[in-house]
């Protein structure tokens, strides 16, 4: 079995710096894989455990991203492709197509696997846009993926039920955080991951038609956080029931 997986170096927004003003600093933000990615590609390990085959990583970035994908690497996937562009510049829809032009040339797969959506933006967008270009049906919200043959059967995580469908195999499934607990390389393998193949394609040369950047950001800022800096004077009983005063009047409690 043939498993892609698509992740993205992702904002480190535990490292995130704002301006002056309150606009993120994104240029000089480090990077990290996104932590729903993990997921994906453990599904993907697990799959191929089952069915034997191989899992090829595939993603959007500049070269400062090849540590996401030796990451990848690391806990163990096959190899990995990296699709050379600036992820700044370019919007969600761009980023599928360059996506599903590297894993067509890539391909064929049986599956194409990835979060429902980043840890920095989680716009939720490219998985179904990729199941879109790819021509292959796109399964959203998987806590559990089974492969039986031609035949792919996922659980769905719906708000108040779960959905059980199936879907032809070629397939496309983007998953919850629910649905495994990633594994965490040990330093042999992590060792190991700088010898695996790690593709570098260049992304204007790969897809020089498509809709580039048809959305733009046209701002961001932080969320002030206004503190009240109140001091609650008094026996623990006391300033417990002035705390509890103050809630009320702000309408946190009732």
């Amino acid at each position: 079995m043939k498993i892609a997986v698509c992740v993205k170096h992702a904002i480190d927004e535990t490292e995130l710096k704002l301006d002056a003003g309150g606009k993120p600093l994104l240029d000089s933000a480090p990077g990290k894989m996104s932590a729903f990615d993990k997921n994906a590609v453990e599904e993907a390990l697990r799959m191929k455990a089952a069915h034997t085959g191989e899992v090829v990583i595939f993603m959007v970035g500049t070269a400062s991203a090849k540590k996401t994908l030796k990451e990848a690497l690391a806990m163990g996937a096959d190899r990995g492709v990296l699709v050379v562009a600036d992820p700044l510049k370019l919007d969600t829809l761009r980023t599928a197509e360059l996506l599903a032009a590297a894993i067509k040339k890539g391909g064929p797969f049986d599956a194409v696997l990835s979060s429902e959506g980043s840890s920095d933006t989680y716009s939720g967008q490219v998985p179904p846009m990729l199941g879109e270009l790819l021509g292959i049906p796109h399964v959203g919200y998987a806590r559990k993926v089974e492969v039986n043959g031609q035949t792919a059967r996922v659980e769905r995580s719906l708000e108040d039920s779960v959905e059980v469908v199936e879907a032809p195999v070629p397939f496309g499934a983007s998953v919850v955080s629910e649905i495994n607990e990633p594994r965490y390389p040990t330093l042999i393998q992590i060792m190991q991951a700088s010898k695996k193949p790690l593709e570098e394609i260049n992304g204007d040369q790969l897809s020089s038609d498509g809709s580039y950047k048809q959305a733009s950001v046209l701002s961001m800022s932080s969320q002030p956080a206004v503190r009240k800096h109140l001091i609650l004077e008094g026996t623990p009983d006391e300033a417990a029931a002035k705390l509890v005063d103050a809630l009320v009047k702000e309408g946190v409690l009732k």
